[in-house]
């Protein structure tokens, strides 16, 4: 009986992890400083394929910045931040639609409804107090809906399709967008010290968002069971410039990328301990996404120098507006770590300062 017990446990873990790893789930990595896209397979671990946005009449400028993926992996979505578009591609990375919009930056999916909210660059030195919100199916934008906060650009919605949640990087307020009726709640940060929040993220459960301030060397924690106006559930310091995070799969704890150290720190959010602090060949890592197994957790490597004290690394991209692209830049890559090891297991090469990521999740 017990023989049979066990066999039972490993045709269930094979299934799982074959689930986990299906055939065709992929990583669209962005370029920003190479006007390219990086296709990577999750299974293989390997890159499918780059997609030249020039060959599709897109400038060198284009500064592709952030993708997002359906579930099913059927269209995937980029912003371009120098040629002001939002594009769909289809899953053979055919290029179906694409819509204007002023620097536009971090892109978020409805899982409800059939919008697609856009956010702006943080490269942009004055962009729109507003967000982009797209008809996925038509692919026509509806509106860009007023915020009231400057720079607006951490962006998420939350799992039910009821709020979308945006943060400026100037000033320490977000917006909380009510998606039924337009209505817009902003939450004041306590204290005075400057967080510059990069990006949120939801709890698998959908009653957390995290967010890392990478100016105040502090991770914010927050209950999305009450209402907006929030007040901070907690606020823990992490060194290096918290830059991206990832839950855990039972959101317990959080992944979050260390842009000045060159590292990722797996902290335990009830308690705000630091547990593990991955290290390795990085540089500058900037977006994070786990595995749909947890397996391995895929960390891009900007690749474009250190930060100097004090200094916010928005203003240390090297195709920040304004600023040229340095002659030969060099390339970034992607570390995979074994999260139960906390090593890192492959690298793969990528184009000129990588930077958002989006993933086909596995079903």
């Amino acid at each position: 009986m017990r023989r049979r017990t066990i066999a039972t446990l490993l045709v269930a873990l094979v299934a799982a992890e074959a689930r986990a790893q299906r055939p065709g789930a992929k990583l669209y990595v962005t370029n920003q400083g190479g006007a390219s896209v990086s296709v990577i397979d999750q299974t293989r671990l390997s890159v499918d394929t780059v997609i030249d946005l020039t060959v599709l009449g897109f400038t060198p400028n284009a500064r592709p910045h952030h993708a997002v993926v359906e579930g099913d992996g059927s269209f995937w979505y980029v912003t371009l931040i120098g040629d002001g578009r939002v594009l769909k591609f289809d899953r053979a990375n055919r290029l179906v639609a694409q819509v204007k919009m002023e620097t536009p930056g971090l892109l978020a999916l409805d899982p409800v409804h059939d919008s697609l909210y856009v956010g702006r660059s943080m490269t942009a030195v004055n962009p729109p107090k507003s967000l982009g919100v797209i008809t996925r199916s038509s692919f026509a934008m509806v509106e860009e809906q007023e915020i009231q906060i400057p720079r607006p650009h951490a962006l998420a919605v939350t799992p039910d399709g009821k709020w979308v949640h945006a943060a400026s990087l100037a000033e320490n307020r977000f917006a909380s967008l009510e998606t039924t009726t337009g209505r817009v709640t902003l939450t004041t940060l306590p204290g005075t010290a400057m967080r510059s929040m990069v990006q949120f993220t939801v709890s698998p459960d959908g009653t957390r968002m995290i967010v890392g301030g990478e100016l105040s060397n502090t991770v914010l924690v927050f209950d999305l069971t009450k209402s907006a106006p929030f007040v901070p559930l907690a606020e823990f310091a992490v060194a290096g410039k918290p830059w991206d995070p990832v839950f855990s799969r039972d959101g317990t704890r959080a992944y979050f990328s260390l842009f000045a150290d060159s590292a990722v720190a797996d902290v335990e959010l009830r308690t705000g301990r630091i547990v593990r602090t991955f290290r390795g060949h990085m540089a500058q890592p900037y977006d994070m996404i786990l595995r749909a197994d947890g397996k391995y957790l895929f960390v891009v490597n900007q690749n474009i120098g250190g930060v100097k004290a004090g200094q916010s690394a928005h203003d240390n991209m090297p195709d920040m507006s304004g600023m040229p692209t340095p002659a030969g830049p060099a390339k970034g890559w992607l570390s995979v770590i074994n999260t139960a090891t906390g090593k890192v297991v492959k690298e793969l090469t990528l184009g000129v300062s990588p930077s958002g990521m989006g993933a086909a999740r596995a079903r």
